[in-house]
């Protein structure tokens, strides 16, 4: 039988749909790819951000601890005025801690913001024993308390004496329903499920809040696995609900002997993910069923003026994007008919993605800003310096530089916030981050270290060059007149201590400890003057 051209026609029409319908499954199936890769990278971002935020809480227990750890020895070393002084303090955070104390020397409770009965030891702790062997600030696992019986997490942070022996260890016990609430201000996707585990895998916290599960071991043991397998990484698994699930991870801190006592985990099913996949697959085979209708009677008039045209833009624009040309746009007209309708989809999408990929380099760029970043005075923080320092290093001994650190402490610091308060010791070091900025070069460096540290790297610096950036800063801070409602803060000095790569030290470590001890002789020699390492008699005294 022969056919005529208009059959032949409408033959063809519905033979081209056939390829489109292979190719709407390949593209479903390339884009239940992309989907899941997509989903890869944001639940990445999602437990990165998340880990940040938990990690504000264990940041907030360690400056608790090192501020403890300054309280004057006559006060430590009182059982009685130190309870005291740590009910005081553990009022002050409400809903932050159940606990705070201190262990003497012999694991033995010595003061406790809470009152306790008979004599507790505890040489079991995780965080006695590492705040002991490592002489930093350790993180212990979920346990509970010996004396308020509850669910928590401690945080030990070593007392030393003069001669820097370790005779005590100071802890706060963090409430587990802390870090339950900051997990529930964490946005999660749809069914998405958001687990904080110690060491041994035991759940601190939650989302969707679960209370039973606090406590208890993760149950699913390729989970536990992969937590242990590294730092970081998303993988597929099946949950314990059944369901397969994308699994991200990421450590919240680390302690000191390398040890990683607390992770995030975060997962969402499968199924919602390519969700919206499915969605769309749905729509295009609408689309091409209603399109292949439309072609059929139409298809004699206008294939080349109404479709093909239209046809070859849209694969047009579509070959770009998957190129990755997220600006390519179909630069068909947003009419009512179908493959305007498409073209219009389309260029949405794009607008969408090309939105979205800008929204996350925008976000990635404030983490990285606010992760070595003080949001206090606005400078650089100490995690910034122990990244850049040896890079400069590095640079330094490449080209034959000189390079200088300047430490600057404020003296008597205490005083003012305990004459004004700490909003008045803020305003303070808001104000010397100021003028230690517009006291820099372009190619220096100022940081604040922590509490009422800063340093100064200088590169290409010499020693004498040093000096007298030392007394400048020095000098501009006896000039600062400051008030805080309307009350001047009074005279305001600071002790500094400065050393030069390569004649004081050889590496970052090095460097930065050869400043500190000459700030070390700058405040034993009166404070109020700057001391260069290696010569602690050395010093630019105040101004007279």
């Amino acid at each position: 039988m022969t056919l005529n051209t208009r059959s032949r026609i409408i033959l063809l029409v519905v033979l081209a749909a056939l390829p489109a319908l292979v190719f709407t499954f390949y593209s479903t199936w390339d884009e239940r790819a992309r989907a899941e890769v997509h989903a890869r990278q944001e639940l990445r971002r999602l437990v990165t951000l998340a880990a940040h935020q938990q990690a504000q809480i264990i940041e907030g227990a360690r400056q608790t601890l090192v501020a403890i750890s300054l309280v004057p020895s006559v006060v430590l070393n009182d059982a009685a005025r130190c309870s005291v002084y740590l009910a005081k303090l553990l009022e002050k955070s409400p809903g932050l801690y159940h606990s705070m104390g201190i262990y003497d020397a012999n694991n033995v409770l010595f003061c406790n913001a809470l009152p306790w009965e008979g004599k507790i030891v505890s040489p079991d702790r995780l965080y006695l024993q590492l705040a002991r062997t490592t002489g930093k600030f350790s993180i212990g696992e979920y346990q509970i308390g010996r004396v308020t019986k509850q669910q928590g997490i401690n945080f030990g942070y070593p007392l030393t004496d003069a001669a820097g022996n370790i005779n005590g260890v100071a802890f706060v016990a963090v409430n587990l329903d802390n870090l339950n609430r900051m997990a529930a201000a964490t946005p999660l996707p749809s069914r998405g499920i958001l687990t904080v585990v110690d060491r041994d895998g035991l759940v601190l916290a939650r989302k969707p809040e679960a209370a039973a599960r606090i406590g208890q071991k993760l149950g699913n043991p390729k989970v536990l696995e992969a937590l242990r397998s590294g730092n970081q990484g998303v993988f597929r698994a099946t949950g314990t609900d059944g369901a397969d699930r994308l699994f991200a991870h990421e450590i919240i801190a680390e302690n000191a002997d390398g040890t990683v006592p607390i992770r995030i985990l975060v997962s969402i099913p499968i199924n919602v993910v390519l969700a919206e996949v499915s969605r769309a697959f749905v729509r295009d085979l609408v689309g091409i069923t209603v399109a292949t209708i439309l072609l059929l009677i139409a298809a004699w008039y206008g294939a080349e003026i109404f479709v093909l045209r239209k046809t070859r833009a849209l694969l047009g624009a579509a070959r770009r994007v998957r190129a990755g040309d997220l600006s390519a746009r179909t630069g068909l007209r947003h009419e009512g008919e179908e493959l305007s309708q498409v073209g219009e989809a389309f260029d949405g999408m794009a607008r969408a993605l090309q939105q979205r990929d800008a929204e996350l380099k925008q976000a990635v760029q404030n983490l990285h800003e606010q992760a070595i970043t003080d949001p206090l005075t606005g400078l650089l923080n100490r995690r910034y310096l122990r990244e850049y320092l040896p890079r400069e290093l590095t640079r330094a001994k490449r080209i034959g530089a000189s390079l200088a650190v300047i430490i600057v402490d404020i003296d008597y610091f205490k005083r003012i916030n305990d004459t004004f308060g700490h909003e008045a010791g803020d305003l303070v070091l808001r104000e010397l981050g100021t003028m230690l900025r517009n006291k820099i070069r372009t190619s220096d460096v100022a940081c604040r270290l922590g509490g009422e540290e800063f340093a100064l790297v200088l590169p290409d610096s010499s020693l004498e060059g040093a000096r007298e950036k030392a007394e400048a800063v020095r000098a501009s801070v006896q000039k600062l007149d400051l008030k805080f409602h309307d009350k001047p803060i009074g005279r305001i000095t600071a002790s500094l201590g400065v050393a030069l790569f390569s004649a004081h030290a050889e590496d970052a470590d090095s460097l930065i400890r050869a400043a500190d001890e000459a700030l070390y002789h700058a405040k034993g020699g009166g404070r109020d003057r700057v001391v260069l390492a290696g010569a602690p008699g050395n010093t630019v005294p105040p101004a007279s």
